[in-house]
């Protein structure tokens, strides 16, 4: 009898981002929402949907950040409406009941991924249970912030073993010493920070942590290239430099 045991199928990831009315998940709602969801195997597919929901108790400087009144592109009558992204091709209304079916049939079961998640993870809940669903994501979120901070101190630990020398700590404790700043942490793992144009966008956002996370997680393509691929992108790069 085989003891070998069936590797269970990595878990789907969800790279999120939510624009809200506020802060206090109590007195605000989420009215822009982003995924990108990923599954072995498959292309990234970006999904954007914006909500229409109360503005009484909005915070007038969460609405000036996201942009909320410049961006709605709710037409009247309308309570959702599903935005056009890489993946789909043209903005069109649906249902709240097809919103929440669409949630589901993506986050349940995965894994997700943000710059804070926890923040976005609450309002999500919130929309989920005012439906009266069950939330069936991870219950462990990844933060962007966190993984980079990790990438950092795994740095510092190879290289002490490696030179004997504990320097690498300090660096890396003078990098953060004014906290987990997450725009730094993006340049420091070779990302730059979404656009003035794509900053508190919910996709724009969702992107950005996607990009973070293949940054750290991901080998350069340099090195997991194979032997025939690695020709053609030397090839590639001496065509575009004929001098050379």
């Amino acid at each position: 009898m085989s003891t070998q045991t069936t590797p269970k199928a990595p878990r789907p990831l969800a790279f999120i981002d939510t624009e809200t009315t506020g802060l206090d998940v109590d007195h605000h709602d989420a009215w822009e929402i982003a995924v990108i969801h990923r599954r072995p195997g498959h292309p990234d597919a970006e999904y954007l949907w914006q909500i229409r929901t109360s503005l009484a108790e909005a915070d007038p400087e969460a609405l000036d950040i996201n942009r909320y009144h410049q961006r709605l592109a709710m037409p009247d009558g309308e309570l959702a409406v599903q935005m056009a992204t890489g993946t789909m091709a043209a903005n069109r209304p649906v249902s709240g009941r097809d919103l929440m079916l669409d949630l589901m049939a993506l986050l349940d079961g995965s894994i997700l991924v943000g710059s804070n998640p926890a923040f976005d993870e609450r309002f999500l809940r919130k929309l989920f249970n005012a439906a009266g669903a069950t939330p069936a994501w991870h219950y462990r979120t990844v933060d962007i912030a966190a993984l980079a901070v990790g990438h950092l101190y795994g740095q510092a630990y190879t290289l002490t073993k490696q030179q004997c020398d504990a320097e690498f700590y300090g660096r890396a404790d003078a990098l953060l010493a004014d906290g987990w700043k997450s725009y730094e942490l993006s340049r420091l793992m070779g990302i730059e920070p979404p656009a003035k144009t794509e900053a508190h966008t919910a996709l724009g956002d969702a992107r950005w942590a996607r990009d973070v996370y293949d940054a750290i997680t991901k080998a350069d393509a340099f090195y997991a290239a194979s032997d025939e691929e690695l020709a053609a992108l030397v090839g590639e790069a001496m065509r575009g430099n004929p001098g050379q």
